[in-house]
C-alpha cells in the first residue's frame, strides 16, 4: 500500500478556501501554502442536513469535506498533492446561522445574538488524493454583551459589507471586539482555522518541520 506521509520535496499543500483570514493565519506561521478557492452549493448541503436533522457540527465538517473534495475535482493536482479545507456555523438557540446577504441581515442577527452566547462550530479536514486524512471539530463559545442600538450603528457604519462575509455577522477583530462580554476558546478555532491541531498533523504528515 502506498504510504500516506508524503515527500516533503514534492507535496504541495492547498487551501480549499478564498478566505483571507484562513490563509494569513497559515502563512504567519510559516507554513507554504496556495489559496485555491472552490465553489461548492453550500445552502443545498447546509438544507439537505438539516431537515434530516443534523447536528450543526456535522454540517460544518460536511461543507468542509465538500470544498475539499472540490478541489480535486477542479484542479490538475499530483498524487502528492494535500488540501486543507474548513467552515463554520455559528449556532445559537439550536439554530443555524449563515452568512448574512445583505447588511439589514447583518443588523438583525446581531440584534438576535445581543445579550446571548453561541458557539461556533469550526471545522478543518486535511485530504490527500481525494481522501480525507484528518478532520477536527472545535466549538467555542462566545457570550455578545447587552451593547446599544448607537454602538450596532456605528459599528454596521465603520464596518461595512466586510460583516457579510462572516458567519457571525461581526469582526473579532478591531471594534469588533467591544461586542462581546466573554470569549472561551480557542482564537483562531473563531477566526475559522484552528492552527495547533493543524499544525501537528502537517508535521505528522511532514509538511512542516518536526
Amino acid at each position: 500500500m502506498e504510504s500516506v506521509y508524503a515527500n516533503p520535496g514534492t507535496a504541495r499543500l492547498f487551501l480549499a478556501s478564498g478566505s483571507s483570514a484562513r490563509l494569513g493565519l497559515l502563512r504567519e506561521a510559516g507554513v507554504e501554502v496556495t489559496s485555491c478557492p472552490v465553489g461548492i452549493d453550500e445552502a443545498a448541503i447546509r438544507d439537505a442536513m438539516r431537515a434530516e436533522k443534523a447536528s450543526h457540527g456535522d454540517i460544518a465538517l460536511a461543507l468542509a469535506d465538500a470544498k475539499a473534495l472540490g478541489f480535486f475535482r477542479k484542479t490538475d493536482f499530483m498524487s502528492a498533492d494535500f488540501v486543507i479545507a474548513a467552515d463554520q456555523i455559528l449556532e445559537c438557540d439550536d439554530i443555524g446561522f449563515d452568512k448574512p446577504e445583505t447588511l439589514d441581515q447583518a443588523r438583525e442577527q446581531l440584534r438576535y445574538l445581543r445579550g446571548r452566547t453561541h458557539r461556533l462550530q469550526t471545522a478543518l479536514v486535511l485530504y490527500r488524493n481525494g481522501q480525507k486524512l484528518w478532520e477536527h471539530l472545535a466549538t467555542p463559545k462566545l457570550t455578545l454583551r447587552d451593547f446599544s442600538e448607537a454602538f450596532l450603528d456605528a459599528y454596521i457604519e465603520s464596518e461595512g459589507e466586510a460583516l457579510l462575509s462572516c458567519v457571525g455577522a461581526y469582526r473579532l477583530e478591531g471594534m469588533g471586539v467591544q461586542l462581546f462580554e466573554a470569549i472561551k476558546g480557542d482564537h483562531d478555532a473563531i477566526l475559522g482555522l484552528p492552527r495547533l491541531p493543524l499544525l501537528a498533523v502537517l508535521r505528522d504528515f511532514g509538511l512542516v518541520k518536526k
